[in-house]
C-alpha cells in the first residue's frame, strides 16, 4: 500500500512530516534550505533548524575536498555502497551522480550502485567498498584482518579511519532519510 507523504503548496515536497513553511523558519535555517535549492532532504531536517544545521555542518566538513584524506570519489564510492545497501534511494541517487562526476564516468557510478560486486574497480575500491559493505551489514564482524586488507590496498591508518568515518555517518543518514520517507527531487533524475 502506498503511503502519503507531505506536501507545500510552493514546491513538491515529499516526506512523512508537514513541511514548515518558509515563514516559519528562523532566517538562519531558511537561508541554509533555500542555499541547498529547497530539496526534499533540506526541508524535511527543517522541521527541526538545529538539526538542519547540524547535519549540513558535518556533511560539509565531510565532503570538503581541503579537508580530508581520502579523495573525493573514495568518499562517494563509500556513499553509494552504503547507500545501497541500506536501501536509502534518495543518498544513493544523489551520491551515484557525485561519484559519477567525481569519476567522469558516470556509467562506472551507476554500476557501483547497481551491483558494486560486478562493477570494475581498482583494488584499492575494492577494498574500500568490501569494507564500507561489512561496516553497514555487521559492524561487529569488522576484525584487524579487515583493516590489514584495508593496509594491502595502500591505505595508511588515518585513511582507514577516514574510511570508517564516513561509512558509519552514512549509515546514520541512511536512517534519517529511510525513516523520514524523503523522496528523491525531481532534478536528481535528469542527469
Amino acid at each position: 500500500m502506498l503511503e502519503k507523504v507531505a506536501t507545500s503548496s510552493q514546491s513538491p515536497a515529499r516526506f512523512r512530516l508537514p513541511p514548515p513553511s518558509p515563514t516559519e523558519l528562523p532566517e538562519d535555517v531558511r537561508t541554509l534550505v533555500e542555499a541547498n535549492h529547497e530539496e526534499n532532504w533540506i526541508r524535511s531536517l527543517s522541521v527541526n533548524g538545529p538539526t538542519a544545521k547540524r547535519f549540513v555542518s558535518y556533511f560539509a566538513s565531510l565532503f570538503d575536498p581541503g579537508n580530508g584524506l581520502l579523495p573525493i570519489a573514495e568518499r562517494e564510492l563509500i556513499a553509494v555502497v552504503v547507500s545501497s545497501t541500506n536501501g536509502c534511494g534518495l543518498c544513493e541517487i544523489h551520491h551515484t551522480n557525485a561519484l559519477g562526476d567525481a569519476l567522469g564516468d558516470a556509467e562506472k557510478a551507476r554500476r557501483i550502485a547497481l551491483d558494486v560486486h560486478l562493477a570494475p574497480l581498482t583494488p584499492r575500491e575494492r577494498a574500500l567498498a568490501e569494507f564500507a559493505a561489512k561496516v553497514t551489514q555487521e559492524p561487529k564482524s569488522v576484525t584487524p584482518h579487515d583493516f590489514e586488507d584495508l593496509r594491502a590496498a595502500g591505505l595508511n591508518d588515518a585513511e582507514i579511519v577516514e574510511a570508517l568515518e564516513t561509512s558509519a555517518w552514512f549509515n546514520h543518514t541512511n536512517r534519517i532519510f529511510i525513516s523520514l520517507g524523503v523522496w528523491p527531487d525531481e532534478s536528481y533524475f535528469g542527469r
